[in-house]
C-alpha cells in the first residue's frame, strides 16, 4: 500500500507539471470547437543541394490516426527544386508522422498547424540522419517542439528502452510477482523515467509539458496492458483513466488503444458481450470525451458487420471530431462494400474443376474456390500442380483477420502484376477460422489481389501446412519450384522481394 501511495502522489506531481505551457488536450471541451474551426496543417519538405539538381525525390509519410487502423501509410514526391508540400486532411491535433526521405532523413515528427522539413544533402551523413542531426532543420510553427522532441527522442535513448522493456516483461511474468512488487517495479521505472525528463527539460523547460505527456502516454498505456489480466488497483486506475494525451502519435494512440482494451476485460452488466453494454460501460467509467475516443476502436472490431454495428458507434459518439472520423470511416466501408458488391454482380461463373468447389471469376484476375472436404491431401497438391503443371507456386496461407497477413497482401499484387510476364501462379488459402466465407469474399473484392483464392477449412489448413511440413502461424509461405521442388523457407515476406530475389525463390 506504502508503494501504491508513493506511486499515485509521483502521477499526480506529474501531470500537474504537464499542464505548464501546454496545449489544449486532445480530450479537452474547447477542442472540439478548435479542430472544426482551423484550417489544415500544412508540412513542407524541402531538400537542398541535391547532387543532381532537379531529381524527383521519393516521400514516404506514415500518418498516425485514430480509428480503424492505427497508421496510413502515403506517398509524395518533391519538384523540380526538390520541394513537396503535403496538406494534412485528418486535422488531428499534434498528428505524429513518421516520414522518410529517401536516403536523407527518417524522423517522428509532429504537426499540429504548419512545419518545414529543410535537409541539406550535403549535411547530412552519408547514410541519412536519424530525427535530427547536421543537415536537418526544423521550422515554421511547429519547427521548435519538433526541434525538441527529436532531440528528445536521441537523449539517453538505450536507458530510456530499458526501463520501458521492465514494465513489458511484466507481462511476460504475469502471475510471477506480487501485486506489492509488482508497484515496487512501477515504481521505480516511474522514477527513473521522471529523472530522465527533468535532466533533458534543463535546457528545454518550455517543453517539458511535451516531454512529461508521452512518456506518461507510453507508460499508462503498458500498465493497462499488465492490468488487463489481474484488475488495476482502484486509485491507480483513476490516474491512468484521468491521463490526457495532447498528440495524436504512437504513444497517444496506443494509450487509448489499451485503455480500451483494459475497458473490454472488465466485467459489464449482467457480463453481456454485447457492443451496448460495452459503450455504455466506457460513458459509466470515463468522461464523455474520453469515452467517445475509446468508441473509435469498436470500429475495427466490427468492421465486417459494419452496416448492423457502425450507425449505433456514430449515434453513440458526441463529440463532433470523434464522430467526424467514425461517419467518414462509416462512408468509406460504405463505398467499398458498393464497388464489392459491384465486382460480384458481374463475375463469371467457374463452370467446372476438381482441385475444389468452384465459385467465381472477378474482373481483376481472381478465381474463388471453396475447399471444405478433402479425402486425401496430397492428391489436392497434385490438382493443384496439374492445373498450373508449366508454373512455379507460390503458395499464401493467410486469415482475414491477420495484420501481418493484410499488410503483405498489397506487396503481393504487386509482385503478381510487376511480373506477370513470369510463369508464376499466386495461390491464396485462407483459413476458416474465425472468419466466414462472406468476409473472405469482401476482403478479397476489397485488395483485388488476381490469383487463385481458396477459402479452406481450418482442419485441411492444418493438413496442408503438416503435408507442407511448413506448421505455424500466418502468414506462411510455401513454394512449390518450376521443377516443383517443395520450399518452406524460400520467403519470409512478400514485401522483401523485387523481381531477382522473385524468380530466384522459385528456380527461374
Amino acid at each position: 500500500m506504502k508503494h501504491l501511495l508513493i506511486l499515485l502522489m509521483l502521477f499526480s506531481y506529474s501531470q500537474s507539471n504537464a499542464q505548464s505551457g501546454a496545449p489544449l488536450a486532445m480530450e479537452d471541451k474547447k477542442t472540439d470547437a478548435y479542430l472544426m474551426s482551423r484550417k489544415p496543417a500544412k508540412l513542407i519538405v524541402e531538400i537542398l543541394n541535391l547532387p543532381d539538381p532537379g531529381k524527383k525525390i521519393n516521400i514516404t509519410y506514415t500518418l498516425v490516426q485514430l480509428g480503424i487502423s492505427m497508421q496510413s501509410t502515403k506517398y509524395a514526391e518533391t519538384n523540380e527544386k526538390g520541394r513537396a508540400e503535403i496538406l494534412l486532411d485528418q486535422n488531428l491535433p499534434y498528428q505524429q508522422i513518421w516520414l522518410n526521405a529517401d536516403k536523407y532523413l527518417y524522423a517522428g515528427i509532429y504537426v499540429n498547424e504548419g512545419l518545414t522539413v529543410t535537409i541539406d544533402a550535403n549535411k547530412v551523413p552519408a547514410n541519412g540522419a536519424y530525427m535530427i542531426g547536421e543537415g536537418v532543420l526544423y521550422s515554421g510553427i511547429d519547427g521548435e517542439l519538433n526541434t525538441v522532441m527529436n532531440k528528445r527522442v536521441l537523449f539517453r535513448k538505450p536507458e530510456r528502452e530499458k526501463l520501458n522493456g521492465i514494465i513489458q516483461k511484466l507481462r511476460t511474468e504475469a502471475g510471477k510477482h506480487t501485486p506489492d512488487a509488482v508497484l515496487i517495479k512501477i515504481d521505480s521505472v516511474r522514477n527513473e523515467l521522471t529523472k530522465l525528463d527533468e535532466q533533458f527539460c534543463l535546457d528545454y523547460p518550455k517543453y517539458k509539458w511535451a516531454a512529461r505527456n508521452e512518456t506518461l502516454s507510453e507508460l499508462f498505456g503498458e500498465l493497462c496492458l499488465y492490468y488487463s489480466a489481474v484488475g488495476m488497483p482502484a486509485k491507480l486506475f483513476q490516474e491512468v483513466s484521468n491521463h490526457t494525451p495532447y498528440f495524436t502519435s504512437n504513444d497517444g494512440v496506443l494509450f487509448y488503444r489499451y485503455l480500451h482494451y483494459y475497458t473490454l476485460d472488465r466485467p459489464t452488466e449482467n457480463n453481456s458481450k454485447s457492443l451496448e453494454s460495452y459503450m455504455k460501460a466506457a460513458d459509466g467509467l470515463y468522461k464523455s470525451e474520453k469515452s467517445d475516443i475509446l468508441k473509435l476502436y469498436f470500429l475495427p472490431m466490427y468492421r465486417d458487420e459494419f452496416s448492423k454495428y457502425y450507425p449505433g458507434i456514430v449515434n453513440s459518439i458526441k463529440t463532433e471530431w470523434c464522430k467526424r472520423i467514425a461517419k467518414e470511416e462509416l462512408a468509406k466501408v460504405t463505398a467499398t462494400q458498393k464497388r464489392t458488391d459491384s465486382l460480384f454482380a458481374i463475375a463469371q461463373k467457374i463452370e467446372t474443376s476438381d482441385m475444389a468447389k468452384p465459385m467465381v471469376k472477378l474482373a481483376f484476375g481472381a478465381e474463388l474456390y471453396h475447399l471444405d472436404t478433402l479425402s486425401n491431401v496430397n492428391d489436392f497438391i497434385v490438382k493443384l500442380k496439374s492445373k498450373f503443371a508449366k508454373k512455379a507456386l507460390i503458395i499464401d496461407f493467410w486469415a482475414t483477420w491477420c495484420a501481418p497477413c493484410l499488410s503483405d497482401l498489397p506487396s503481393s499484387k504487386s509482385l503478381h502484376e510487376q511480373n506477370a510476364d513470369l510463369p508464376i501462379e499466386y495461390i491464396y488459402l485462407c483459413t476458416s477460422s474465425s472468419s466466414s466465407i462472406d468476409t473472405w469474399k469482401n476482403k478479397v473484392a476489397e485488395l483485388q489481389i488476381p490469383g487463385t483464392h481458396i477459402f479452406v477449412s481450418d482442419k485441411i489448413i492444418g493438413q496442408l501446412k503438416k503435408a507442407f511440413n511448413a506448421e505455424g502461424g500466418f502468414p506462411t509461405y510455401v513454394v512449390l519450384d518450376i521443377k516443383g521442388t517443395v520450399k518452406t523457407n524460400a520467403i519470409s515476406r512478400m514485401s522483401a522481394l523485387d523481381k531477382e530475389s522473385l524468380k530466384k525463390a522459385v528456380g527461374l
